[in-house]
């Protein structure tokens, strides 16, 4: 069980890596060609955004079985669920469009 989640834990990071490189393209001093950069994010800001999103599926996870339980919408979890949403959606536009170098 614990390979399981190790394994799962490494494709979600994977991902989350993947969607998060940033390629730049710079000219080269001989005519027309050019050279491609990549540009790989920081293991800290992969961590927490895979983290985010494993909380985002564990909130709406619960949300559901509230509902499933109690037939109403609870907001404390709703709540929660917003948080982590706003929380992602500022770090990757800030990390899109914060100065590179």
């Amino acid at each position: 069980m614990i390979d399981w989640l190790r394994e799962g834990w490494e494709r979600l990071k994977g991902w989350v890596r993947k969607g998060l490189v940033e390629w730049h393209f710079e000219p080269l001093p001989l005519g027309r060609r050019v050279s491609l950069h990549e540009e790989q994010p920081t293991d800290r800001f992969v961590l927490s955004i895979a983290l985010m999103i494993v909380f985002f599926a564990g909130l709406v996870a619960l949300e559901a079985i509230h509902m499933f339980l109690f037939g109403e919408l609870s907001d404390a979890i709703f709540n929660g669920i917003m948080l982590i949403v706003g929380g992602l959606v500022g770090a990757l536009f800030g990390y899109r469009e914060a100065p590179s170098g």
